[in-house]
């Protein structure tokens, strides 16, 4: 799942390496992961800001017919932080119904707007294959995880009508 995509601010809990309790640093998704769980950073809650964020983009695919260009690591971002959502509310022992009520609503509208976005993207890049399969001009506008389905059933389409 996290695959260094997608960078992740954290706040130094505990003095690790050349980093200082209270620094704040940008980590790649999985080194994030690594070290909360070790407890030496605190991850930095952006998932208002990618909730934000995946309300923009869905809007202006819904505006634009041809596939748009996605921010960088998007995907990857949303994954990072419903995996942190998830675990945050799992196993914080000591945590008050306000911010749990405040986390699980995050939880919830995130990956409502992270599938919801994930649809409308596949039917997009369905449609796309249909007319014009293995383009370089659409495969410049998707995500490095929509390229690969982009490719793979280009070449069954092709296959199947028998097109090269």
């Amino acid at each position: 799942m996290l695959m260094g995509r997608a960078f992740i601010p954290v706040k130094v809990l505990k003095s690790f390496k050349t980093w200082k309790t209270g620094d704040m640093v940008l980590l790649e998704d999985w080194k994030a992961k690594e070290l909360w769980e070790s407890g030496i950073v605190e991850i930095i809650d952006e998932s208002e800001k990618i909730i934000s964020e995946l309300d923009q983009v869905i809007a202006e695919e819904r505006a634009n017919e041809p596939i748009m260009p996605l921010p960088t690591g998007l995907y990857s971002r949303a994954e990072f932080y419903i995996y942190y959502l998830e675990n945050y509310v799992r196993n914080k022992a000591e945590i008050e119904i306000d911010v749990l009520n405040a986390k699980m609503t995050k939880l919830s509208n995130l990956k409502k707007k992270y599938q919801h976005l994930k649809k409308l993207r596949f039917k997009k890049i369905l449609n796309a294959i249909m007319f014009r399969p293995g383009s370089l001009e659409i495969l410049n506008r998707l995500a490095p995880e929509e390229k690969k389905i982009y490719l793979q059933i280009s070449q069954i389409r092709n296959e199947w009508l028998g097109e090269s």
